[in-house]
C-alpha cells in the first residue's frame, strides 16, 4: 500500500493548527456547576504535547533570535550554567 502524501501533509496541517489554537485561545471545557461551556488556559497535558510536536519536527528559534523565548530564559531560576561542563568534553 503507497503512503498518501496529500493526506499525510492534511493530517499534520490540520494537528498543527490545532495545536495552534489550544495554545493562542486555550480549550473549551464544560463549567460542571452551570453546565455552560468556557475558555481556560492550556494545561500542562497539552502544553507539553505542544512541547513535544516542536521537538519531533525539529522545530526550535536559533539562539538568542526570539524575543518571547528570550524573555522566558532571562527569568528561569537558573542559568544553565549547572550542565556546561557537560558539553566541554
Amino acid at each position: 500500500m503507497k503512503t498518501n502524501s496529500k493526506a499525510l501533509e492534511s493530517l499534520f496541517d490540520a494537528f498543527a493548527e490545532q495545536l495552534s489554537t489550544i495554545l493562542t485561545d486555550g480549550r473549551t471545557v464544560v463549567d460542571k456547576e452551570t453546565g455552560e461551556a468556557v475558555k481556560i488556559t492550556p494545561d500542562a497535558a497539552s502544553l507539553n504535547v505542544i512541547r513535544q510536536f516542536l521537538k519531533d519536527t525539529g522545530t526550535a528559534p536559533a539562539p538568542g533570535t526570539n524575543p518571547v523565548v528570550n524573555n522566558i530564559a532571562q527569568n528561569l531560576p537558573f542559568d544553565g550554567s549547572e550542565h556546561r561542563d557537560d558539553y566541554a568534553h
